[in-house]
């Protein structure tokens, strides 16, 4: 059985703190790989975009939900205002995307991009999101006790 993929994600640092003092309970997307699919982990991990540019830690998805806008927003209880935010991120109304956030992890030993680039040539965050290789998952885990 091949391992499990981990998604990682690239957000922006505004929105990376958001998270970290609990106001972000969920993670928006335009495209995102079926989080219900068995050999897709429902561990996410951050990689905090420019400037930062860092791997700094990990969420679990409690619920992962695909639906049209109106239908999303009526699932993840979104007031107006939260509404209108998610309304300019989200432009194709027919299919979007929610994580529910749980579990985070701020990991004590973040990976750098100059380090991941130094380390694992050719490597890239991406914009939106991508896989994780087995060789950074287990940089990250010796580093930080586990995922």
């Amino acid at each position: 059985m091949p391992a499990e993929k981990h998604i990682l994600l690239s957000i922006q640092p505004r929105i990376v703190e958001e998270i970290i003092n609990g106001t972000k309970k969920f993670e928006f997307r335009r495209k995102i790989p079926d989080l219900d699919n068995s050999n897709i982990s429902r561990k996410i991990i951050i990689y905090c975009s420019s400037p930062v540019m860092k791997i700094i830690g990990s969420f679990v998805v409690k619920n992962f939900y695909h639906s049209d806008f109106d239908t999303l927003m009526k699932q993840v209880k979104a007031d107006v205002a939260y509404n209108k935010r998610i309304s300019k991120y989200l432009i194709d109304k027919t299919s979007c995307f929610a994580m529910e956030i749980s579990e985070l992890n701020i990991y004590d030993t973040p990976l750098t991009l100059e380090y991941l680039r130094k380390t694992y040539p050719g490597f890239c965050p991406g914009q939106s999101y991508r896989y994780l290789s087995e060789e950074i998952k287990s940089d990250l885990s010796a580093k930080n006790n586990g995922l």
